[in-house]
């Protein structure tokens, strides 16, 4: 098993604690997520991480008061794409407006001027494709810019290679081979969906990266994109990774170590004639209270090694995970 549990120094003397179970806020299918960001203030108390796409746009408010410890900038790629996720269909189509490296780079400029820590991500854009090399030139260009004048972390996302819609997929055998070159980054980004066809796929690929990191004497965080949830979450944590984000927490409910569909939790638990706006509140609340619950029990097993630390899951988490190696072995 590759969990691990660290501490990682901020540029302000502060730290923050691996696993980290990061909580993200996305104008693309929560059109009010304005009005979402002042009901959940008093129910976060850590990291969270927002879209410079929705800074920009005034779409989120610029000072979020829970994000005092450190703030997740992303650059964008996903609210500037056309794909849609939405379990509300009553959400409608969805266009997004204008994009580029340069408006980025004002919100970055705008956003480092606050003092508190920020960590951010390098540039992303679903219309643009190039090699990995040029991905890490790239960022290592965008972080060298602001880095004369401010003091933050710095994240790369690694994207595919190729924008052929059926090859979507990471180039992991690459990325390995030059994991060396990843070395001026603090933190390595890496999408879910891209990671695999499978979850067995992404999680020997997560179990691949990290212990090419640990042969190469690299200490750096893995951020799995788009994995917030009951099952998968503790699974990569379990090969390696560090930090995960995503929206799941604002779309369905947590409950009885399983993510669920939010009406079906409201039948079941609330009464009927509940007005549903009150019950979404209701179930992001109960959310981040299970997201502090699964924190504890990652970090009991990392401390254990027992599967049983999960209280629900453990011994579905053990069947997984020796598949997984198995998996692994056989190559």
């Amino acid at each position: 098993m590759l969990a691990r549990c660290t501490k990682f120094n901020l540029p302000n003397g502060d730290c923050f604690e691996t696993p980290l179970l990061l909580p993200s806020f996305s104008s693309k299918g929560f059109p009010d997520l304005k009005k979402i960001v002042r009901v959940v203030e008093e129910y976060i108390s850590g990291p969270v991480l927002i879209s410079a796409y929705d800074v920009h746009y005034k779409l989120i408010q610029k000072r979020i008061r829970f994000s005092k410890q450190v703030l997740f900038i992303d650059s964008g790629g996903y609210e500037c794409s056309t794909m849609v996720d939405f379990i509300n269909h009553s959400i409608g189509s969805y266009k997004p407006k204008p994009w580029n490296k340069n408006i980025l780079y004002e919100v970055f400029d705008s956003l480092l001027k606050n003092s508190v820590p920020k960590v951010i991500i390098n540039y992303d854009h679903p219309k643009y494709r190039c090699s990995l090399d040029k991905q890490i030139e790239e960022a290592n260009s965008l972080f060298e810019k602001f880095s004369l004048k401010y003091e933050f972390v710095k994240e790369i996302l690694l994207k595919p290679e190729t924008s052929n819609k059926d090859d979507q997929i990471l180039p992991i055998n690459e990325i390995n081979d030059n994991i060396f070159k990843l070395e001026p980054f603090d933190i390595i980004g890496l999408t879910e969906k891209e990671l695999g066809n499978s979850l067995l796929e992404r999680m020997v690929n997560i179990c691949k990266i990290r212990q090419a990191l640990e042969s190469n004497h690299m200490n750096k965080l893995i951020h799995i994109f788009g994995s917030l949830d009951t099952i998968s979450t503790p699974l990569y944590f379990i090969c390696g990774a560090d930090i995960f984000d995503g929206l799941t927490w604002l779309r369905y409910a947590y409950t009885e170590s399983m993510t669920m569909y939010q009406p079906n939790y409201w039948a079941t638990t609330y009464g009927s004639d509940d007005k549903d706006y009150i019950l979404k509140l209701r179930s992001f609340s109960n959310n981040i209270s299970y997201l502090s619950k699964l924190l504890l029990e990652m970090k009991r097993f990392k401390k254990t090694g027992k599967f049983k630390s999960f209280e629900t899951n453990g011994k579905l988490f053990k069947k997984i995970w020796e598949e997984c190696e198995a998996k692994r072995e056989g190559g």
